[in-house]
């Protein structure tokens, strides 16, 4: 008889470990994207799908819907799926609808900004409160970069780390305030500081400071 050589036979084989699932659907396929997906973390533990997809508002969060469908279709679903679309000059009516299509999706949270979300970036330098364009927004953030801004632009994420604290404050006040005077999706308005925050809770250097 073969022996066990010590070893509980008894035992049953250990469940390869759950790996928690992201997804990050954004509409365009550029700065938010290349951003975003820039935020370290744990392989071992999450996977994170970071999607530029090129679509706009609501055909986008139909695109999250059907992802999230299939996800529990495959015994696969993920634990949050983030949409990140912008306001811009489409019709008010496609923005809202989004917002409606999301409902009944307990994983799917709506991640806009209005009027794009370059305000996000803008916030890393200083707090704005007052409606502004997208020309004007790029404008100003070229400004403050001392170079032209380029969506395109990989180095942005670095170049933006060293403020981000900053960005988490501005944004905070600016929804706080919003939320106060009961138009939350206003523009300025933004919510990306939600998905910032939540990816670097993901960050391993992060988890390692908590312990």
């Amino acid at each position: 008889m073969p022996r066990n050589n010590g070893r509980d036979l008894g035992r049953k084989p250990r469940r390869p470990r759950k790996v928690r699932r992201i997804l990050i659907l954004c509409e365009d396929s550029k700065s938010s994207r290349d951003y975003l997906a820039r935020f370290p973390h744990n392989r071992d533990q999450v996977e994170i799908d970071c999607i530029g997809t090129g679509m706009n508002t609501d055909s986008l969060m139909e695109n999250a819907i059907q992802r999230t469908k299939d996800a529990r279709k495959n015994h696969a679903p993920y634990e949050r799926v983030w949409v990140v679309f912008d306001r811009d000059s489409f019709p008010l009516q496609n923005f809202n609808r989004a917002f409606d299509l999301a409902k009944g999706y307990k994983e799917i949270t709506a991640c806009w900004s209005n009027e794009c979300f370059e305000l996000w970036y803008l916030l890393h330098f200083n707090y704005r409160d007052t409606a502004i364009g997208r020309n004007e927004m790029w404008g100003r953030i070229s400004e403050l970069l001392g170079k032209k801004y380029d969506k395109a632009d990989e180095s942005l994420h670095a170049t933006m780390k060293s403020k981000l604290d900053a960005a988490l404050r501005n944004a905070k006040k600016l929804a706080f305030e919003n939320e106060l005077g009961g138009e939350p999706r206003r523009n300025p308005s933004t919510l990306v500081h939600e998905l910032v925050e939540a990816l670097i809770k993901l960050d391993p250097s992060k988890q390692q400071d908590e312990t």
